[in-house]
């Protein structure tokens, strides 16, 4: 089987997906005619990662973010730049095909990587409605903040998470939602909590003027409300790996399908 058939078997799996809706997905580096003999999967394609997959005879590697430091993969700002010259100088020395699937799994009814997300917390379960868009709510077993954020860390494989609350409050609703980038979205992610009644929120990502200082504020004035924030890749890794779960389904078996995780990208200086 060619990396351009499984592309092909992959994009069709997304049956929800606009064609001409303009889209960062697609072949970032590397040639489709090859024959396959791995599919690696990871969230973002760093070069350990690369280096990783190929190690483990894969030169097929779809990831969710981007692989050259920009949103849409472009390149001709980084001309002459030592860490893209090196990065592509891997990807060639490897032979790996790299693959962008970001628009494509977000186009999945339900949302490929909240689905990711829920599944791997075994959250499914206690979801309130199938929708992730701006959010999803979970009513849990009564737990605290720091309960729930220890199944956070084990779930996606991380040494810890930043919080903005008190992590022996005890919580049953819990929300997963949107990244907050600053923009129209944050305050549709904001009444959604408040409709909502949620006292802990998961984001993907967050600035800390728009919800950070919403939360901050409202611990001030007595809100029983708490944010843990795992981080961009580790909040959507879950997400990935569910993919490589289907992904090998749907190709029957005839090339092997391995995740890798991208990781945690912060260590943690403790200071007394």
């Amino acid at each position: 089987m060619t990396i351009k058939e499984v592309i092909e078997i992959m994009e069709s799996h997304h049956k929800n997906f606009d064609p001409a809706q303009p889209t960062c997905d697609g072949v970032i580096a590397g040639d489709v005619s090859k024959e396959c003999t791995g599919v690696a999967l990871t969230c973002c394609p760093t070069a350990r990662v690369i280096r990783q997959a190929a190690n483990e005879g894969c030169n097929l590697l779809i990831c969710h973010e981007p692989t050259f430091f920009d949103g849409w993969d472009k390149t001709d700002w980084l001309e002459g730049d030592p860490v893209y010259l090196v990065k592509k100088a891997l990807l060639e020395e490897t032979g790996m095909t790299v693959y962008r699937n970001h628009d494509h799994l977000h186009s999945d009814r339900p949302d490929g990587i909240f689905t990711g997300v829920a599944k791997k917390l075994g959250w499914e379960k206690y979801a309130l409605s199938d929708e992730f868009m701006p959010g999803c709510c979970f009513q849990l077993p009564s737990t605290t903040v720091a309960g729930v954020a220890e199944q956070l860390a084990q779930a996606m494989g991380i040494d810890g998470i930043r919080i903005i609350g008190d992590p022996e409050m005890e919580v049953e609703r819990a929300a997963v939602v949107f990244h907050f980038l600053g923009g129209d979205m944050d305050r549709e992610v904001l009444r959604f909590v408040k409709e909502n009644c949620v006292q802990v929120l998961i984001p993907g990502e967050v600035v800390d003027w728009t919800v950070g200082e919403y939360v901050q504020d409202g611990l001030f004035f007595g809100q029983k409300l708490a944010l843990l924030n795992p981080g961009h890749f580790n909040w959507e890794e879950p997400g990935m790996e569910y993919m490589a779960q289907w992904l090998a389904d749907d190709l029957g078996g005839a090339v092997p399908v391995k995740f890798f995780q991208s990781g945690n990208q912060y260590k943690w200086i403790a200071f007394d």
